[in-house]
């Protein structure tokens, strides 16, 4: 099957994005594109979308398939075991860990889980993910002001985990993955292209930037800008002074020295939380002999940072492979996660975290329906072939059943990708086309709505307060739930429309929530269950409207 697939990596300070065109057995980078976020903009969501908008100019990406990953610093991740393996017997008991591991309550939270290697075979350990759905609303609302809603939102541990698997030539090793980025440092312990462990350290280049504009008294677009031109050494103090280039950005040699001294303090601190990670993993897992440590993202490209993580963990320090005939740097160290988020795709796991579940699970009953089309088409079409083959072999009564018997067998593998002869090819042919018009009827009973979007709509605006002070923020419409924030004056203007929705008779139920109380305006989340209609709950295509 031929795709168009475009992995869109939303960093700190950078948006990333790489486009693959799929083939039979293989898949070709078509290109790689990337955008600074401009630290000149205070509001950090306002930089990402101007990042984005500029990285997407003279670029059209209708057709592709859009994939994402949500930022380790937005989830809460817990490296979780279980006394029983069975994945049924682990997600059935998820809720209640998660209740006692997550501070959130479980109906705000969209969480998922994989399983992990363990070194116990009666014990099941997997990987458990989640955030807060508003922040999943907050980010997705990037793509969506673009019209790319992604297909599918993972983890940044995955697609740098599957970029080392699919880059790696050595068999039976134990390695440590780091990804040091701006504002994270994301730490994967995997052993035989097995992932073992992931955690994400609140420490990246970031840091460094902060004891730049600390000791200059900068502000932070001017530290960044003097970090990229000094690019430390951090070998040792003599080195950087041999070279001199501070003095030509106006740094003294105190402050320098003084700059020095932070960054090495920084990385010490790192260096320290992934050595109590380790040994953290190797009392619950055994001692594990590591061979070597294998870095990427932008603080890889640090001097000197190799030396010191292999002088604490005794560990040759490598950059992670990456692909040969490019000599960008910054595509060697900050591609990866984008090109791992296509690879897990590819690889087409059962088990790998996903935040687009639930309520969030993205539209894609249509495009099934094409391709149930496209199957029932081709099952039809071989069956006419079929029968015109058969028509052929009856013409010529000469020849022996046998051969006649043979040449059915032959179609029928063919048509139908079959390794094995049947005991009559026509019946077998026709009961799988009658199977595909099944299931091609019950998808057309799926996708049928019972309701249409803009009569709820209209049924909810109607009763809307005619009060300038009530302002709509954010509208999700998903199956039988509406759900809206908004501000407004006072509580008393919320309460009497509440009361008008409920006094319309038209919903099973209102709820209103008040949340923020700020001078004379108040902050409210708006919950509306539909009624169900003929038997079934009115159903949307997982509209969200802001």
């Amino acid at each position: 099957m031929f795709e168009k697939i475009a992995a869109i990596d939303v960093g700190t300070s950078c948006i990333k994005l790489l486009t693959v065109k799929t083939g039979i057995r293989d898949f070709q980078i078509t290109s790689f594109a990337y955008e600074d976020i401009d630290p000149f903009i205070e509001d950090r969501e306002e930089a990402q979308r101007d990042a984005l908008a500029k990285l997407l100019e003279g670029r059209d990406l209708k057709g592709y398939t859009i994939y994402t990953n949500l930022p380790m610093e937005k989830a809460i991740i817990r490296n979780i075991a279980f006394p029983f393996s069975d994945v049924e017997k682990i997600a059935e008991a998820i809720p209640f860990e998660a209740e006692e591991n997550i501070p959130f309550k479980i109906e705000d939270l969209s969480m998922d889980f994989q399983p992990l290697k363990s070194p116990n075979s009666q014990e099941g350990r997997i990987l458990l993910a989640a955030t807060h759905k508003d922040t999943l609303i907050n980010f997705l609302s990037l793509f969506k002001d673009f019209n790319l809603p992604p297909a599918r939102m993972g983890l940044e541990s995955n697609a740098l985990f599957e970029c080392y698997r699919y880059f790696n030539k050595i068999e039976n090793e134990a390695i440590i993955q780091l990804d040091i980025g701006h504002s994270k440092t994301i730490l994967n312990f995997i052993e035989n292209n097995s992932l073992l462990f992931t955690r994400s350290i609140a420490i990246g280049t970031e840091a460094i930037i902060d004891a730049f504009q600390e000791v200059l008294g900068t502000s932070y677009a001017e530290a960044i800008r003097i970090y990229e031109k000094v690019r430390l050494d951090l070998t040792s103090l003599e080195n950087n002074l041999q070279r001199d280039i501070f003095r030509t950005l106006g740094i003294s040699k105190p402050k320098f020295q003084k700059i020095f001294a932070l960054t090495i303090d920084v990385v010490n601190e790192l260096i320290e939380q992934i050595g109590l990670t380790l040994k953290s993993f190797q009392n619950e897992y055994g001692h594990i002999d590591f061979n070597r440590i294998i870095i990427s993202g932008g603080g890889s490209n640090i001097i000197g940072l190799g030396h010191m993580l292999s002088h604490e963990f005794e560990l040759p320090v490598v950059s992670l492979p990456f692909l040969e005939g490019y000599e960008d740097v910054r595509l060697h160290s900050q591609f990866p996660i984008a090109l791992g988020t296509i690879l897990s795709i590819l690889n087409r796991k059962s088990y790998i975290i996903n935040f687009l579940k639930g309520e969030f699970t993205p539209d894609v009953l249509h495009e099934t329906k094409k391709i149930y089309y496209l199957s029932g088409t081709l099952a039809a079409f071989g069956i006419l072939v079929f029968v015109f083959n058969l028509s052929i072999s009856t013409a010529f009564e000469s020849r022996t059943e046998a051969k006649y018997d043979a040449l059915l067998q032959e179609r029928f593998k063919r048509y139908f990708h079959s390794r094995h002869p049947v005991e009559n090819p026509v019946r077998e042919a026709q009961k799988i086309l009658s199977e595909e018009k099944k299931d091609l009827a019950n998808l057309e009973n799926i996708v049928q709505s019972s309701t249409k979007i803009i009569h709820v709509l209209k049924d909810i605006t109607d009763a809307f307060p005619r009060d300038e002070t009530f302002v709509l923020k954010n509208l999700v419409i998903n199956e039988n739930v509406v759900r809206f924030d908004g501000t407004a004056s006072s509580s008393k203007l919320l309460e009497d429309y509440k009361n008008k929705l409920i006094e319309s008779k038209k919903f099973e139920s209102t709820v209103l929530n008040t949340n923020i109380k700020r001078g004379n305006q108040v902050g409210f989340t708006m919950t509306i269950k539909l009624k169900e209609t003929n038997g079934k709950k009115n159903e949307s295509k997982g509209d969200n409207i802001e």
